[in-house]
Formats: C-alpha cells, sequence, structure tokens
C-alpha cells in the first residue's frame, strides 16, 4: 500500500510539474504575441496572463512581474538560436571558416525575421538591461558553439583568451543587426553584410585566413 501511495504522490507530482511548465510556455508565447502589439512599457503580467488565458493568480506562481517573462522568453530565444546556429553545415558553406561565419549569420538573422517578437525582445531600441544581460550569456554561449562549429570542419587551435574573441565577434554581429532595427525598424540585408564584414575582420586578427580542412571522417 505504501508503495501504491507512492508511485500516485509521484505520478501527481509529474503532472503538476508538467502543467507547470505548459503554462510557463503559454505566458511566453502570449507575451511574444503582445510584443508585436505593443511596446514593453505597457505590458503588465495581468495582461500578458489575459492573453495566455491562464488566471492572474496562477501567473504569479511562475513569474513576479513581466519583466521575468520576457527575460525567459529571451532564454527560450538564445536555446533556439543555439539550435538553429548548431545544426549541420554542408556545401559551399564549408569552404573556409569566414563561409561558416556568414552561413551562422544567415540563420541567426532567418530566426529574427521569422519571429518579429525577438527582434523587439533582444535588439530592439527599448530593450530593458535585464534583457540585455541575459543576452550577453546567450552570445557567450553561441561564440562557444561557432567556435566548436570551426572544429567540425577544420583542424583548429585555440588561442590565448579564445573565448573571449568568438564571444565579442557575436557582439559585433549583435551591435549592428540593433542599429539595423535602431535605424530602420527592420534587419536591412546590407546591415547584415556589414555585420558579416565587420565580425570576419575582427575574427581574422586571431584567425589565419586559411585553416586545413578536416577529412569527412575525422569531422
Amino acid at each position: 500500500m505504501v508503495k501504491e501511495a507512492d508511485n500516485s504522490s509521484a505520478r501527481r507530482n509529474s503532472g503538476m510539474y508538467a502543467r507547470g511548465v505548459a503554462r510557463r510556455e503559454k505566458l511566453m508565447d502570449a507575451a511574444a504575441e503582445l510584443l508585436c502589439e505593443y511596446p514593453f512599457d505597457e505590458l503588465s503580467l495581468k495582461i500578458i496572463a489575459r492573453r495566455a488565458d491562464i488566471p492572474v493568480g496562477s501567473a504569479y506562481h511562475f513569474y513576479t512581474n513581466a519583466a521575468e517573462v520576457f527575460s525567459a522568453l529571451a532564454q527560450r530565444f538564445g536555446k533556439e538560436l543555439g539550435e538553429r546556429i548548431g545544426a549541420l553545415y554542408s556545401g559551399s558553406s564549408t569552404d573556409s571558416w569566414q563561409t561558416l561565419f556568414e552561413e551562422a549569420v544567415n540563420r541567426a538573422v532567418a530566426l529574427y525575421r521569422a519571429n518579429p517578437a525577438y527582434c523587439d525582445l533582444i535588439i530592439g531600441s527599448k530593450t530593458p538591461p535585464e534583457i540585455k544581460l541575459a543576452d550577453r550569456v546567450n552570445d557567450e554561449r553561441i561564440g562557444e558553439l561557432f567556435e566548436e562549429i570551426i572544429s567540425r570542419h577544420f583542424v583548429f587551435q585555440p588561442f590565448p583568451k579564445h573565448k573571449e574573441v568568438f564571444f565579442h565577434a557575436t557582439e559585433i554581429v549583435d551591435l549592428l543587426l540593433s542599429l539595423s532595427m535602431i535605424k530602420y525598424g527592420v534587419i536591412r540585408d546590407d546591415m547584415v553584410a556589414e555585420a558579416k564584414k565587420a565580425g570576419i575582420a575582427y575574427l581574422r586578427e586571431y584567425l589565419p585566413r586559411e585553416l586545413i580542412a578536416k577529412q569527412a571522417g575525422n569531422k
């Protein structure tokens, strides 16, 4: 009987956890929708909960305010961006580390363009400081990921402060994309090109123009 009660309790706790995760996701989805319609300073947790069709009292079990929802949304974006950038590379994108970098930027831009809320949240002109801080953490991960991608395809030896350098390259791209959003309200193709050139020019200070390609079986 004790074992059955323990199993019942475990199933109940598991179900409660799953419902909690689902509600967090619904609140983030609602926040993303609302960001396409209203500025940050007009959105509250109450408004987000109403859009998500979740009682406000329940919403406070997961987030204390709207800023926490946006921070969680920024973290979710970082995960999605990492998955997108970390996917397999093939064809001409593997010709050099420069073409790998350009393809990584293309993938990031495609994700931004497919999700306008992310543009406003991460690189918009009114991005709150706490979101910028969360994005810095995301950029550190993306920098490390790009270094791993280079290592998949080329013989690469880490150099002093290599993690910092790849993080800076990621920040450079972010800066140019942010400037595009601030000046034009969209990510323009010419600004994407500038972001690629700036990032590659910076990395060339630390990487040779050509790296030895790995054999297919060694990638």
